[in-house]
């Protein structure tokens, strides 16, 4: 299989461990073995871990200690990393709603065939995967901002030096037709619904669209209509939206009726360039 992350087995029953771990290598699995609380905690120290099996008895209690410390604690992929896979030879209401509230990806009861754990294995490496085009997905828009940033302080600059003759194309000093835009942004929403919903677009650009566009109509946007606008989850989009603030490329305004709420802009000079280059696609 090739996998290029671990998982980590606690569970102080040794024959099990073994068991388990034999099934896990065949299929490919890099492994590691704990017999106590201590040894596992250590051992998830390691960010190739990617799943844990343990045992709910692991140290009276040590199972959910460890799925708790792992939801706290920051990881590349995300929160929740790794994931858990609770087994329990002792299952009990109690058990199974400390693992539904650690998030725990399914409960085996002991004994049970190896074969079962290949499911939940499954669903954890589909998991991983989407996590992971989450983080390149955040790169890319990151790279996106930067350039944007860039710009800016490049035509920031331009106007500091107002000595220096500049020849300003006709674009820079009117605005993009408003059904261009509109066009653009059905042209992201078509290309997306001819792949059944899959975005291939750009979440930051769909939100600064939707932005030069409410510029033009005199209209505020709101950080949850942006989110929605981005066409990513929630999360990622509030992230995004949160570094291109950070980068310079937006501004949070405070609803002068609603002291709890901002509307989203683009920072004005960052705001003039888009327009020119939106302006420019006209020409084309």
């Amino acid at each position: 299989m090739g996998q290029t992350h671990k998982i980590l087995i606690a569970d102080s029953d040794f024959a099990f461990a073994k068991a388990c771990q034999n099934h896990l290598e065949n299929l490919g699995y890099a492994v590691v073995i704990a017999h106590a609380y201590a040894q596992a905690a250590d051992e998830l120290a390691d960010p190739a871990i990617s799943t844990v099996i343990v045992d709910g008895g692991l140290n009276g209690g040590g199972a959910i200690a460890l799925m708790k410390m792992v939801a706290l604690r920051p990881s590349s992929l995300g929160e929740g990393w790794p994931r858990f896979i609770l087994t329990t030879a002792d299952p009990t209401v109690e058990l199974a709603i400390e693992a539904l509230r650690a998030s725990a990806v399914d409960l085996l009861i002991k004994p049970f065939a190896m074969a079962a754990l290949d499911v939940p294995l499954a669903l954890i490496r589909e998991m991983r995967a989407k996590a992971a085009r989450t983080e390149s997905v955040d790169d890319k828009l990151s790279t996106l901002t930067g350039e944007i940033r860039l710009l800016g302080s490049l035509l920031q600059n331009q106007a500091g030096h107002a000595a220096a003759p500049v020849d300003v194309p006709a674009s820079m000093r009117t605005n993009p037709d408003a059904a261009l835009l509109r066009k653009l942004i059905r042209a992201e929403s078509t290309r997306a619904m001819a792949i059944g919903g899959k975005a291939l677009g750009d979440p930051a650009w769909n939100i600064l669209l939707d932005l030069i566009l409410a510029s033009l109509e005199d209209r505020k946007v709101a950080v949850s209509s942006a989110c929605i606008v981005a066409g990513v989850a929630t999360t990622t989009a509030l992230r995004l939206i949160t570094r291109m603030v950070d980068d310079g490329v937006l501004m949070r305004v405070p609803d002068e009726s609603d002291g709890r709420r901002h509307f989203l802009a683009i920072e004005p000079t960052v705001e003039r360039a888009l327009k020119s280059y939106i302006a420019d696609l006209a020409d084309l």
